[in-house]
């Protein structure tokens, strides 16, 4: 009796801490789990060579992106054969939003590099996708590349490094070039206007935001009429609006002369200015929008096209010129221009739609020319081809 009431009390315990044993083992393994890098999986069934690339871009949450980000990846693909391409985005904002928008899974740009880096490859590139070298690019550059991954992180990997869009003087004419070529038919007709809208850096130290002023002067040197302006959505000297105005709506100037005297830059001082000297109406002249940026985001559907004020119906007649809470395109409808949209637009019938359609949309952004996607990948082949790979060794 004693004997079975032991063996029965033995047997108990066993079973009993095998079944804690197994579930604390299950409990770390979900606690490991789930603490992992998330892009290492990815990496290690993707990695093919002993080479990486890794394409960075700002990012977005805009179905259109797709598209356009597809295209890049063929293009270096194409160029770079034996190489594994991933992409990232630096925007940590659009990273948590974008999984809801489009459904594809993005990693923050440290998760990719660690991924990378513990992937076992011999040499890594890094391409950027940023049009400007403004703050974006250098801390991806400078902190992100140098500082972390090379320096810090994997010093004995070898690393290549690809420059912005608008990098060199050749690029802004390359790029000129191109823009022109698509609105040439446009442009030779003095009543028609083409606006262009950046990004740009609100820190005015950024010397960057001089690289949309030089893309102006290129485009206006090849159209005879000198009627297609860039501007930006983020950088005081060269917004539709004064900064001074945008940041203190509270103290507006309501005499537009004094605003094309003292702000001669900003959009709406360019575009008065033209008419001015053309003896032009608002009302006569068609204007044209489009975004100079990689992709036709957030800043392309509402900070130049006002889609969200389309799709609720607003009145433009209650828009308010000198605020920062209107598109362009309602304060160029406010002060008489007729903004195109039978040439390049988002559909309206799809004003609504949440960040925005896969197909259909009529808005092109720089990554939408073939040949300006050319030369963020002449950028890499150039120092793949000089053979400019260094490691974090050389700066220890």
């Amino acid at each position: 009796m004693k004997k079975h009431y032991f063996k029965s009390s033995m047997m108990a315990t066993l079973m009993a801490t095998a079944l804690c044993t197994g579930i604390a083992s299950c409990s770390d393994k979900d606690d490991v789990e789930s603490t992992l890098n998330p892009a290492e999986r990815t990496v290690s069934q993707a990695k093919k060579h002993d080479t990486a690339l890794l394409l960075c871009t700002f990012g977005s949450t805009y179905k259109e992106s797709l598209s356009v980000y597809d295209d890049v990846m063929n293009d270096f693909k194409k160029e770079f054969p034996d190489v594994d391409i991933y992409m990232s985005f630096t925007s940590r904002t659009c990273i948590n939003r974008v999984q809801a928008a489009t459904g594809i899974e993005r990693y923050e740009l440290d998760q990719w590099l660690k991924a990378i880096g513990n992937a076992g490859y011999k040499r890594v590139a890094v391409q950027s996708l940023h049009v400007i070298p403004g703050e974006e690019y250098l801390s991806l550059m400078n902190t992100d590349i140098k500082k972390y991954f090379m320096i810090q992180w994997f010093p004995h990997i070898d690393v290549l490094r690809g420059a912005n869009l608008l990098s060199e003087e050749e690029d802004t004419k390359m790029v000129a070039d191109v823009l022109y070529s698509h609105y040439a038919e446009r442009l030779s007709d003095k009543n028609h206007i083409v606006l262009l809208m950046g990004h740009g850096n609100p820190d005015e130290n950024y010397s960057a935001n001089q690289k949309y002023a030089e893309v102006q002067k290129a485009l206006q040197a090849k159209a005879a009429h000198k009627n297609i302006f860039v501007g930006t959505v983020d950088y005081g000297d060269m917004l539709f609006w004064p900064k001074e105005v945008e940041e203190n709506p509270a103290d507006r100037l309501t005499d537009v002369r004094t605003v094309r005297s003292q702000y001669p830059n900003c959009i709406y001082s360019q575009i008065m200015q033209y008419c001015e000297d053309n003896g032009l109406q608002p009302a006569h002249v068609k204007v044209y929008i489009a975004p100079f940026m990689s992709i036709a985001g957030d800043h392309a559907h509402n900070d130049l096209w006002g889609l969200k004020a389309l799709a609720e119906g607003a009145d433009v007649n209650k828009v308010e010129l000198n605020t920062n809470e209107y598109s362009w395109r309602e304060r160029l409808e406010k002060i008489g221009f007729q903004v195109q949209e039978d040439f390049e637009s988002h559909p309206i019938k799809e004003a609504g739609a949440d960040h925005g359609i896969a197909d259909g949309c009529g808005i092109r952004a720089l990554g939408s020319y073939p040949e300006i996607r050319r030369i963020w990948v002449k950028h890499l082949r150039e120092q793949w081809d000089a053979n400019a790979w260094e490691n974090g060794k050389d700066y220890q």
